[in-house]
Parts: C-alpha cells; structure tokens; sequence
C-alpha cells in the first residue's frame, strides 16, 4: 500500500504544478532569470560563459546557465520547456525527501511529509520560474539521500554518486561547499567505524573535485588566479550589512562608479562589508538586525518571487509556512535533546541558517532546506502521536 500511496501523492503534486504553469500567463524573465536566459543561449551561439555580458566572466557559477541551454537546445527557447523540466524537478523533489523520510518515520508520517511537499504552495509557483532553486533543491536532497545511504552501506559506487551530486549542487550554488566540514566532524564522531569516514571522504571527495575540476581550470586560465566558485560570493555579505536592506542601492553604485574589475570589485565589496559591519556594530539597529531581524526575514515569509500570479493555495500560504517553520524547529529541537539519528539534517539546517545570518537572509535562500523543515515537522507530529497513543493505551488499561 506504501507505493500506492505515494504515487498518488506524486501524481497529485504533477498535476498540481501542471496545473499552476498551463493556467497562468507569465511575464518576460526579469533581473537573475533574464540574466541567466540570455547566458545560456549566449553559450549556445558562442560556447562562451558570461554573466550580463558579452566576454567571459565568473560571476556565478556554470551549472545552472548550462542545464538551462541543454534545455533550450531540446525544448527550444521558450520559457515553458525550462518550466515543465523543473515541474519534473520538483515531484522528483518529494519523492528524494520521502525516501531520507522513510529511514527515520514510520510510512504514515512519511507520507505525511511528502503530502505536505507537493502542497507547499512555494514549492508549486517556484517552477514557473528560471531560477536556480528547483534545480539546486533536487541536487541537494539527492546528495543527502546517497551520502547517507553510502554510509548506511559503506558502498563505493554510492558514495561516488553522492560525491557527483555534491560537485553538481556547488556548480549550481556553492552553498554546499560550507557543509562539508561540519557533515565530516558530525560523522567522525557519530560512525563507530573511523575507516568508514575516510571511506566516504576520499570517494565523496575525489568524485567532487573531479566534477569541478573543469570550472577552477577554466578560471585560473581566465584570469590567472584561483577562482573556486564565483567573483561574486562578497556580494550579499554587503547586502547583509544593510539593516533590514536599507541604503544598499547607494553602496553598491559607489563601488560601481570606480569600474573595477572583476576581481577587484569583489574584493571592494568584501571590504565595504567589513568596513561597514566594524562601523555599525555598537549601533543598537544594528544588533537588532544581527540577532533578530535577519532570523525574522530569513524564517517568517514564504518565497513568493511571482507575487502577481502566485494564486494558487495564496490564502493557505503564509499560514502553512508558518506553521511547518515553527513546527520543523520544534521537531528539530526535539530530535537534537533526544540524540535521534536525525541529528546531521538538524545540522544541515543549523549551519545554513548560520551561513545566510552572516550574508543575505531572504526567503528565497531559506527555499532549498524547506523540505527538511517539513521533514522536521512531522517527525515532531510522530513524537506527539505516540505520546498521546501511549498515554491512551495507559489510561485504557487503568479503566480495566
């Protein structure tokens, strides 16, 4: 029954998601999605990768611009052939989540948790969209599924695959890459075999680096320095030194104005970041920021980038969102007192929220970890049901 029920829960996010794409009318790309668009079929007339513009560049990493002109060259340029891919994306999504559920729920809550993926109304309105977060979600869940499956079983093809899958995630968003070390420390100290853990490091490892090998070659040749991701990773750290984003329009157009380059412009905005977090940090705005307004803007709304035709569940949308927020810490906190098993994808959570604390905190970051939040929330749903059948089945057999 357990496979009957979860194609149906499937079928049902397909047809909710086909539903939201084939019944709105959606505008010209704008901003990143316009940008990523005209990269891709730029690389598709030249072979050239440039972010805005018409030389070689490194302003975001390779992965998404080049899964964005495979689609083109099959399904041709219209914006629907990259939104029904990422439709398939995204049930593929909840069936990742589901089976990582499936190792520490019961099938009930499991299926639980894959339901209240394919109705997160965020996770349907998202695939309208040419952004990377469908894509990097997809990569990140299928990572975590075979990373943890190739310690479960120590195989080396499957560590390997988790590996790839680690190297083609950071080639969409480098955000992974700060993963790996917290991961590694949790498992040396979780696993009862230390040859295991360097099993998994050497295979996870090597796989990774063989995937973006490419990328660092190409750069260092660009450009003649080492370039491990991007030239623009100190940009949303400036952003984040904006209390609640203010003023930054001006910051970044001063740092324009010089006409830097590439790299110097990075290194300018590294620096007017830490120039400005050193100058404000006795300001009380400031702080509260720090500790409570970038948690607020990260956690509190729902990722909703097409607004206008975000329709579809709109009135459920910030109520569910809240709801498997609050209730995902919760289970989180639980699972971490009770040193459940679940404790690595608590840190997975943790340390992400931490990185985007530091840099840009928008909704839109918090998207990619949403699964494992619901994940938390009904494994938190799991502990309250069996403590209300426990004391059920307690007061049953007083009343014999």
């Amino acid at each position: 029954m357990r496979f009957k029920w979860i194609y149906i829960i499937l079928l049902s996010a397909l047809a909710l998601r086909l539903t939201y794409i084939f019944s709105n009318s959606f505008p010209p790309p704008v901003g990143d999605a316009m940008f990523y668009s005209k990269m891709a079929k730029q690389f598709l007339e030249t072979g050239m990768l440039g972010y805005n513009q018409s030389e070689p560049n490194a302003y975001v990493t390779p992965g998404f611009p080049l899964l964005l002109a495979a689609v083109y060259t099959m399904f041709g340029t219209d914006p629907l052939g990259f939104q029904l891919t990422q439709v398939a994306f995204s049930v593929l999504t909840i069936g990742v989540v589901y089976r990582i559920a499936r190792k520490y729920l019961s099938e009930t809550f499991s299926l639980i948790s894959a339901a209240c993926m394919a109705v997160y109304p965020s996770f349907i309105y998202a695939n309208g969209l040419l952004l990377t977060e469908v894509t990097f979600t997809l990569l990140l869940a299928s990572f975590l599924l075979l990373l943890l499956e190739g310690i479960q079983s120590g195989r080396r093809f499957t560590l390997a695959a988790a590996g790839i899958l680690l190297g083609l995630s950071v080639m969409v968003r480098p955000t992974p890459a700060v993963l790996v070390l917290p991961l590694v420390l949790y498992f040396a100290r979780k696993l009862p075999s230390q040859k295991l853990v360097v099993r998994a490091l050497f295979y996870v490892g090597f796989s990774s680096f063989i995937v973006v090998l490419p990328w660092w070659i190409r750069n260092f040749l660009l450009f003649g320095e080492p370039v491990l991701f991007s030239t623009s990773g100190n940009n949303p750290l400036l952003w984040g030194v904006h209390p609640y984003l203010i003023g930054w329009e001006d910051t970044f157009q001063s740092i324009y104005h010089l006409n830097p380059s590439e790299l110097e412009r990075n290194e300018l905005w590294g620096k007017k970041a830490k120039e400005l977090f050193q100058s404000q940090l006795q300001q009380a705005p400031f702080i509260e920021w720090l500790m409570i307004g970038k948690l607020n803007y990260f956690w509190r709304m729902p990722w909703v980038e097409n607004g206008e035709i975000a329709h579809l569940f709109e009135k459920w949308r910030n109520p569910l969102h809240l709801l498997f927020v609050a209730g995902g810490w919760l289970g989180l906190t639980a699972s971490v007192l009770r040193k459940h098993p679940t404790g690595w994808l608590a840190l997975v959570i943790v340390v992400y929220t931490i990185l985007h604390q530091i840099m840009l905190p928008i909704p839109r970051y918090a998207y990619p970890i949403m699964p494992y939040m619901i994940l938390f929330f009904c494994f938190g749903m799991s502990l309250l049901y069996d403590a209300v059948n426990k004391r059920v089945k307690k007061a049953n057999r007083h009343a014999l």
